[in-house]
Parts: structure tokens; sequence; C-alpha cells
């Protein structure tokens, strides 16, 4: 039978810190740490005065701001941009960024996914990359109203234009905002033709507290906190005491998704309305 010991739980405030160049630098998830086999986050504090610059390689890498700290940027494409809380970079395969931390320091979530094969594009080009925030992104409600979430790289979401938000399959990630009381469906997932060993699949919790359950069991969980979920293990998120705010990942973005609760609202979302008043459109999650 599954159980919380078949989760990894990562307190990131308690992490063991690496030095280097540009400050500090902790594994959360890894293939060594987590068997996370397609995933690797790292969290940095890259110290006042200092810039980290990171070259995209082979792999894809989505990095994600913390914090906002003074005269923080991101540079990327020839464009200088703010590095504010909750914007970033995709980087495809031989693409490069900066982030410089001029006035305090910087913190970032950093994830790095490898290439996935042709059968995991499932036709897409895989690029380019591009830089986002809150306000270039697309927010998304469930059915009941108790959850809220903003992807920053997702496939099958679509920009107002009717563009993809992101043209590869590589990793599914995003802000996720639960209102008290909020909770997801018992589910699991699991793996695809495509992808037989499932996804790689974590939690990262910003603000407020969590519960998770596997089975009978449960653990709470506070701000800081990684919890990596193996392909196969259901399970479900609550929030707890209050509101939550988590980062959530899933690499690579090929997987089937069973809901296991008598829940009629499942996993249908809506984009939120471009006016008031305006019909709502589902997210056609295909």
């Amino acid at each position: 039978m599954p159980s919380i010991q078949d989760l990894s739980i990562i307190d990131s405030n308690t992490a063991s810190a690496k030095k280097v160049e540009h400050g500090l630098e902790r594994t959360l998830c890894s293939p060594e740490l987590c068997d996370s086999k397609n995933l690797s986050v790292y969290k940095l504090t890259i110290t006042k005065g200092k810039h980290f610059d990171v070259k995209a390689g082979k792999d894809y890498h989505l990095l994600y701001v913390m914090n906002t700290p003074a005269k923080a940027s991101v540079s990327f494409n020839g464009q200088s941009h703010v590095a504010e809380e909750g914007a970033g970079v995709l980087l495809v395969p031989g693409e490069s960024a900066r982030f410089d931390a001029a006035g305090a320091d910087l913190d970032v979530l950093h994830m790095v996914v490898p290439k996935p094969p042709a059968a995991v594009e499932d036709g897409l080009p895989g690029g380019p990359g591009y830089f986002f925030n809150r306000k270039t992104l697309r927010g998304l409600s469930d059915a009941s109203g108790g959850r809220v979430r903003r992807f920053c790289a997702e496939s099958s979401v679509r920009l107002l234009d009717g563009s993809r938000l992101t043209s590869t399959n590589a990793i599914q990630a995003g802000e996720m905002h639960y209102n008290k009381g909020g909770a997801s469906p018992y589910h699991v997932h699991k793996g695809t033709p495509a992808n037989p060993d499932g996804a790689a699949h974590c939690y990262m919790t910003f603000k407020g507290r969590g519960k998770v359950e596997v089975g009978d069991e449960s653990q709470e969980i506070e701000p800081g906190t990684l919890v990596y979920f193996p392909p196969g293990v259901p399970h479900r998120l609550r929030a707890h005491g209050g509101t939550l705010d988590y980062f959530e990942i899933q690499a690579w973005r090929s997987f089937k998704t069973t809901i296991l609760s008598e829940e009629p609202l499942g996993l249908k979302w809506y984009y939120e309305r471009e006016k008031p008043g305006a019909a709502l459109v589902e997210w056609n999650q295909s």
C-alpha cells in the first residue's frame, strides 16, 4: 500500500547550502536525491552585487524569481526585465540568461529538465524560450472556486491571441493558490506510452501551510517545503489553517491523471474572464 513514506519531503530552510560564485545553491530534488529521473530543482540565492549566468546547453531550464529585491533584473534575448516575484524565464537548449542582484539578495527557483524524445513532444517544435511575469500569464480557476493557478510553462494553455504559452512538453510548471479550505481531489499520475516511467512531480510551498495525504496518512508542510511524488503514488493536497501558495512542477509533460475521489468538479478549470461578465472559457488540457 502506498504511504507517506513513499514521498521525498525536503525542507529548503535547513537544506545544506553550497557556496558558489554567485552566492548559495541548495539542491532540493535530483535523480540522486529523489529518484526524479527527468528533473533537478535548486534554490539559488544570488548575493547582493553579484550575478548568475545560466546557459541551457542541451537541457531545458526554468528559473522563477521567489522575491522582489531592489534593483534586480533578468536579461534575456537582448532585453532587460525587472526581477520581481513571479517573473522568470524558460530557456530551451542553446539559450542563456543573466540574473543580476544589484540592490539586495535575489532568490530563484531553478529547474533543469533533459530534452524529451520526439514522442513526448508530439509534434511541438520545442522552442523558443521566453520571459514571463504575472502580467503576461493567464490565470485559471477550478470549477469549485477553491483553487487558482497560473502556469509559466504549459503547452496546452493558450494566450489571448490563440498561441501556445509553451512550445515544448519538456516541463509543466506554475503557481498554485488555494483559498481557505481549498483542496485537490485525491488523484494519481501515471506514465504514458511516450513516457512510460511517468513524470517527475513535485510541489514547493511558499506561503501558508498545507497537508499532504496519501491513503489514510497525512503530513503537514510549511513554507519552504518541497514534496516529491513518485509516479503511481496517489495523493491529495489541502490548505491547512488558511490559504496556501506553492509552485507545482511536472517533467516531462506526458502523463495520465486519474481522479480517485468522487468529486464531480474533478479537473475542470476555466480561464479567468477577460472582462467582467464575459463568458467562461474552459481550459482544454489535451
